[in-house]
């Protein structure tokens, strides 16, 4: 009897050392459906055998109330704390260290909780521990019930598969640091004596790289000042994106600018160096560029990496427009002394932009006074500004100023008119001031009646009662046929040929100055006779003509 148990005892606490998966210790367990025999064991693990000694047999237990719940005694294994599963006193426990048997060693502790015995079929429930001995995941846990005698397993928590060996599998899939898994089987004896199943885990823990694989991959925005004027600066703003994944080096931005832009230094290309963009990361960058000329400019850009990559910006556009000026000036080209003078200013815009800002100036003419100015024309330092504010592509202004002259001669306004970013222009205007000639030619004969054979003497005036200067006047004279030339004087040299006296002539006679002349004749008979005297000047080519009568007698 003694040896059958004993046998029976070896039978029931072998551990059997199977491979399966990568590495695995197969646990087994029984109940007996008569009676339970405890063992004193290794505190390592239960199911302890070694060939050749004999178990210590403990005395049957005697039929009593349950014992009340207990809790295998654990110690720390490694770095986890010790871990046991708690139990009653009708419960009794095997536990076996994977896949050394040596706790501190191993990679799995596994618990097998079993009634200490039961009822020929009924079902009971029945516990296996899985426990993660070390601080790392074990992935693909995998207990494996490889051998089952007298037990028809029913169900269990999680749910097993059937092998094609008929094997039950329970995937615990991967198991954390420390932690355990506990899978709870209904099963029951389908015969008095022995029910038993043996167990095996099996864990398969990979080892992984990755090689993260990315596209960078580039964008480009570009914007512009979409109108300026000719003098403006135009701004350029680059938006450069990695859309791709992982980094962009060395991005450039490139713009050949369109004929007619350039930056500041001259160049018509655009180069900005953008560094390594991330994925996802966004640059602006920024330039200015100046046009030549006006007109429509259209192009696009380009950013690239050392990579190869490339991409091209939106096409953009700026338009560049000016103002042009054109000034005129109205005046009449001559005028009398004694009215004032006006001058019209005209200006004009025959550009594409606003003409804004715009002021023209002109000056007062030398000898003349300032006396109005249209538009709010102001006077400062001998010069006229009038301020017009803007002026509208095909528009004109006109303005006028007036002016005071005093003495002949040329009164000459020089104008000018600038506005915003237009080019400055000139003008000139002028206006002759003339006088208004007006010769007053009178002869007197300063005796009269004249006795024949005395001498007579006529006084010849020329009085310029105009405003302009007389020149070169010419006096004759005439003696009458009953006279005779005795001499003659004046402003200038005379001479007698015959009876004609010629003066030399007056260069120039001012506004409201005379001249006199003198001829003295003597009388030769009786009678009333007519003295004649003729002038003629550049202003006056029809000869003036004043007839003095004299009367002689004896």
């Amino acid at each position: 009897m003694g040896s059958k148990v004993t046998r029976s005892i070896r039978g029931l606490s072998t551990t059997a050392l199977l491979l399966g998966g990568i590495i695995g210790l197969a646990a087994c367990a029984s109940d007996q459906g008569s009676r339970s025999t405890e063992y004193a064991k290794p505190p390592s693990y239960s199911g302890w055998t070694d060939e050749g000694s004999t178990p210590v047999a403990v005395q049957p237990a005697r039929a009593a109330e349950p014992a009340p719940a207990r809790v295998v005694p654990a110690a720390a294994v490694g770095p986890c704390p010790g871990y046991a599963p708690a139990m009653s006193g009708a419960q009794s426990a095997s536990m076996m260290a994977f896949p050394t048997g040596d706790a501190r060693t191993s990679a799995l502790l596994v618990h097998h909780v079993t009634p200490k015995e039961v009822r020929l079929n009924e079902s009971y429930d029945y516990t296996i521990h899985v426990t993660n001995l070390t601080q790392g995941t074990l992935q693909n846990v995998v207990v494996t019930q490889v051998s089952r005698d007298n037990l028809e397993v029913a169900s269990s928590k999680p749910a097993f598969t059937k092998g094609g060996d008929g094997n039950l599998n329970w995937a615990l899939a991967d198991l954390g640091p420390c932690e355990t898994e506990v899978i709870t089987i209904s099963a029951k004896a389908t015969k008095i004596g022995t029910a038993s199943d043996c167990i095996t885990v099996s864990y398969n823990n990979a080892l992984c790289a990755a090689v993260r694989v990315v596209e960078p991959a580039l964008a480009l925005r570009k914007t512009i000042t979409p109108e300026v004027l000719l003098c403006d600066a135009i701004n350029i703003q680059f938006e450069v994106k990695n859309t791709g994944t992982g980094v962009a080096r060395d991005v450039v931005v490139r713009d050949q600018l369109a004929s007619g832009l350039a930056t500041a230094d001259g160049k018509n290309v655009i180069e900005i160096p953008a560094g390594n963009l991330g994925a996802g990361e966004t640059k602006v960058l920024n330039a200015v560029v100046r046009a030549s000329k006006t007109g429509r400019y259209e192009n696009v850009a380009s950013a690239t990496s050392s990579g190869g990559l490339k991409a091209d910006s939106n096409s953009v556009a700026t338009v560049v427009r000016q103002p042009v000026l054109t000034i005129a000036c109205q005046a009449r080209e001559a005028e009398y002394i004694g009215r004032d003078l006006t001058y019209r200013l005209c200006v004009k815009n025959t550009g594409d932009a606003p003409a804004n800002d715009t002021v023209v100036t002109a000056n007062v003419p030398a000898g003349a006074t300032f006396v109005s100015a249209t538009d709010g024309g102001t006077v400062a330092g001998g010069n006229v500004t009038f301020r017009l504010g803007s002026i509208a592509p095909n528009a004109e202004r006109c303005v006028s100023l007036v002016v005071r002259p005093v003495n002949a001669g040329d009164y000459r306004v020089q104008a000018s008119a600038s506005a915003a970013c237009a080019t400055a222009v000139n003008t000139t205007c002028n206006t002759n001031l003339r006088g208004i000639p007006a010769i007053l030619l009178e002869v007197i004969d300063i005796s009269d009646p004249l006795l024949v054979g005395d001498n007579e003497t006529y006084l010849i005036i020329v009085t310029n009662q105009g405003s302009a200067p007389g020149t070169n006047i010419r006096v004759t004279c005439t003696v009458p046929a009953a006279q005779e030339f005795v001499s003659a004087s004046g402003a200038t040299a005379g001479s007698a040929q015959g009876k004609v006296v010629t003066f030399a002539p007056l260069a120039s006679l001012a506004p409201k100055a005379r001249a006199e002349y003198r001829v003295v004749t003597r009388a030769t008979g009786e009678g009333d006779v007519r003295f004649q005297t003729t002038l003629t000047s550049d202003q006056f080519t029809r000869p003036i003509e004043e007839t003095e009568s004299t009367n002689q007698y004896k």
